[in-house]
């Protein structure tokens, strides 16, 4: 693929009463099917949303499922195909009674593909593309009418090729009803799709419409990528119905409402208490006014300056005109002569302005300065005068009461609940706890589990909110104590950081003490006991970015982008090229070792490479799995005891002997908790009794026995955002986890 695109939607996020409208991305998530591209759907069901939301969703269900699941090597074809299992889909629907659907549906079906883009459009939908200022309006000619055969819903195809830097609209038909097609192309050509959808968005809250949706797409070149001349954002969404102000947006009504007019009687009464000193400053003034020369009697008034402006002088001015020139009706002006002196008078003009405004300016911060100033002497005075001291106490108090109000008033808004709806959630999570109690002594502690976690949920939504803080705290800490008995969890709520080498780090090694971290192109040594760590090495150029990374006794091997293999020394901090005989080395996303063979598990085409070593080289890779009777597709990471591990991106673990596949899988992992979220490194060795997962969505690390039956697991602190890789140490019962390129100690 030589493209890659930048994209964003405009959505509603709740529904619409009168219809249903969706606007879409979907992509597969199977790694293989990557090459297919990304589809983009808008469809709108004009009727009631109920039922028809469900008819609007299989169109869209369907037609990704379908399309990704396409054999053919041509992706028009697979995209024909796909369209037509929708189409026989909605004849089915409308033989089972689902009329209301017909007649009433608009709709975009689009897939992208590098650089190739084929729609399908039925009913009234837009799709524009935008090319060297131009556009070019892509459905004109597919919009037939509303009244379809179901079987040819969506028959209507238009493909093509696209360039770089081309835009593209694809939007329900009323977007027009409240914008032009100029101001449009406009926004949509001059900026990036956040931005150009940023802006829409506002333009479409302010006329109050809800019933637009749209996505905005841009072709870039992957040497533009890569070149980093450009930086696309991850897709965003806007929505009409849900606001994106910031916190100072929210913060403008407490301003206006409350924080201004205190600030308005302060200061008036400032001002009040001002008026005497005010006065003698006034009367100093006059004082000097009078000391001023008085003007020359036959000084001419400012009327009757005479103008300087030499072209009003030369041409206009009656009294200096000449009768036997050319009259000015007779003279003939160049455009450009004309056009400077219009320039002149409007940069006149300007400056004029300016000095009035400054002057204002200026008179705004004298008359504040001695406000303040004469604030300032009230304070004193009163300071000084026993008697009246204790007003000065209460003015202060009072000054500290109103902040410390909008201190808690800001923190009361800025939580997702008001405080006696956060107090109706406590009693409810502070029931639930109370509730696994009475379980726990039942002897029912299945259900126990789930009291607790759903009280943590709970106390955890209002945390945030002042009022309730204390008590929150209170049943999360006291709810995880009971869950964590009952589950076998250690947690870890507070660590600090044995070594940092940056939050570039992708991986760790740790042998005898020392810490081997690698980034993408370098690798650095460093010290458990708080020794800085040191670049050691840097791989050569042309040999792309370090990935993976495995251990083998003294020895690191890692495994580059450009499908190479390293060899780092951690007594030496040598590192050298590993040799491949007769081949290169495969595609791969996870590396391991065992008995000095090296395992490469490519998770994209699902198989296991196997390089035996021999002398100072390694054999060319052999398939170590049959593909149809073993699925690793979506696989992850893998550990070899003897026995091959496999970890999946869907939290499945399989077991492999002598390339079969063994009846194995990771069992009892405790309720609520039971599912591993997002799943990074599976690890064991043949020194390693039990097999460990690090899940990095849910901040833990579970163990396991050889046979997959669930041991413990570590929970590591939410404060813990991404976490790249572990390593650990059963004889010292350690584990060191590496997040944001801080590396922890934890004993296990």
């Amino acid at each position: 693929m030589n493209y890659e695109i930048q994209f964003a939607r405009i959505a509603n996020f709740g529904k619409l009463q009168d219809r249903f409208l969706t606007c879409q991305h979907l992509k597969s998530q199977d790694l293989s099917k990557s090459s297919m591209g990304d589809v983009f759907t808008v469809v709108e069901i004009l009727s009631p949303w109920f039922p028809t939301a469900q008819i609007g969703q299989l169109i869209i269900n369907n037609f990704t499922k379908f399309y990704y699941q396409g054999g053919s090597t041509s992706d028009l074809l697979n995209f024909e195909e796909a369209l037509k299992r929708v189409n026989e889909s909605l004849a089915e629907v409308t033989q089972n009674g689902e009329t209301d659907w017909i007649g009433n549906l608009n709709g975009i079906l689009a897939v992208m593909v590098d650089n190739n883009l084929h729609i399908a459009v039925t009913g009234r939908a837009e799709a524009y593309i935008f090319r060297d200022g131009k556009v070019n309006y892509l459905t004109e000619d597919l919009q037939g009418g509303l009244e379809v055969h179901p079987l040819k819903t969506f028959s209507n195809i238009i493909s093509g090729e696209l360039k770089g830097h081309d835009k593209i609209l694809i939007s329900n038909k009323d977007l027009l009803d409240h914008l032009s097609i100029e101001s449009i192309k406009e926004i949509v050509t001059l900026n990036n799709p956040s931005l150009a959808a940023s802006q829409i968005v506002k333009l479409l809250r302010k006329s109050r419409v809800r019933n637009v949706n749209l996505v905005i797409i841009d072709l870039y070149s992957k040497d533009e990528i890569s070149s980093e001349t450009i930086s696309p954002n991850p897709e965003e969404v806007f929505y009409l119905d849900k606001s994106n102000e910031s916190i100072l947006n929210r913060f403008t009504p407490l301003w206006t409402n409350i924080a201004l007019p205190i600030l308005k009687i302060i200061v008036l009464g400032a001002s009040r208490l001002g008026r005497g000193f005010m006065g003698l400053i006034r009367r100093k003034e006059v004082t000097l006014q009078e000391k001023e020369i008085p003007p020359s009697p036959t000084a001419p008034k400012e009327s009757e300056i005479e103008k300087t402006d030499k072209f009003h002088k030369e041409f206009l001015a009656d009294e200096n005109r000449d009768n036997g020139l050319l009259k000015d009706e007779e003279i003939n002006y160049s455009p450009e002569f004309v056009h400077y002196y219009n320039l002149q008078k409007e940069k006149d003009i300007s400056k004029a302005r300016y000095s009035t405004i400054m002057t204002n300016i200026k008179g705004v911060g004298i008359k504040l300065w001695q406000i303040l100033l004469s604030f300032g002497h009230w304070l004193w005075d009163i300071a000084q005068d026993k008697n009246r001291r204790k007003y000065l106490y209460i003015v202060l108090a009072v000054i500290l009461i109103v902040v410390i109000g909008l201190i808690i008033g800001l923190r009361a808004r800025g939580s997702k609940v008001g405080n006696l709806e956060a107090q109706k959630i406590l009693d409810e999570a502070i029931s639930l706890e109370k509730q696994g109690e009475n379980l726990i002594s039942a002897g029912n502690q299945v259900e126990a589990t789930t009291k607790f976690a759903s009280a943590i949920d709970k106390a955890k939504s209002i945390k945030n909110n002042p009022f309730v803080t204390k008590n929150a705290d209170e049943v999360i800490n006291s709810s995880y104590q009971n869950l964590d008995k009952l589950t076998s969890t250690t947690r870890y709520n507070n660590l600090t950081a044995a070594t940092s080498v940056g939050e570039s780090a992708k991986g760790l090694v740790v042998i005898s003490g020392d810490v081997f971290l690698y980034t993408d192109d370098s690798i650095y040594k460093g010290n458990l006991l708080g020794v800085t760590p040191s670049k050691v090495a840097t791989i050569p150029k042309g040999k792309g970015n370090f990935l993976v990374a495995s251990r083998a006794d003294k020895i690191i091997y890692l495994y580059t982008s450009n499908q190479y293999v390293f060899e780092f020394s951690t007594i030496t901090n040598k590192l050298d090229q590993s040799k491949i005989a007769e081949s290169k080395w495969e595609t791969a996303n996870a590396i391991s070792n065992y008995v000095g063979s090296i395992y490469l598990l490519d998770g994209v085409l699902g198989q296991i490479y196997k390089h035996a070593s021999s002398q100072d080289s390694f054999s060319a890779g052999a398939q170590y799995i049959n593909p149809v009777n073993i699925n690793l597709k979506q696989a992850v990471s893998l550990a070899i005891d003897g026995s091959v591990y496999v970890l999946k991106s869907n939290g499945q673990a399989l077991k492999i002997q002598k390339s079969k596949l063994q009846d194995f899988s990771l069992k009892d992992t405790p309720l609520p908790y039971d599912k591993i979220l997002e799943p990074i490194k599976i690890y064991t060795d043949s020194d390693t009794p039990s097999l460990y997962v690090l899940d990095n969505g849910q901040k833990r690390i579970l163990e396991y026995d050889k046979d997959g039956h669930y041991i413990h697991q570590y929970a590591l602190p939410d404060s813990f955002e991404k976490i790249t890789d572990f390593n650990i140490s059963s004889k010292s019962r350690k584990i060191w986890v590496l997040t944001k390129g801080s590396v922890y100690e934890i004993n296990i």
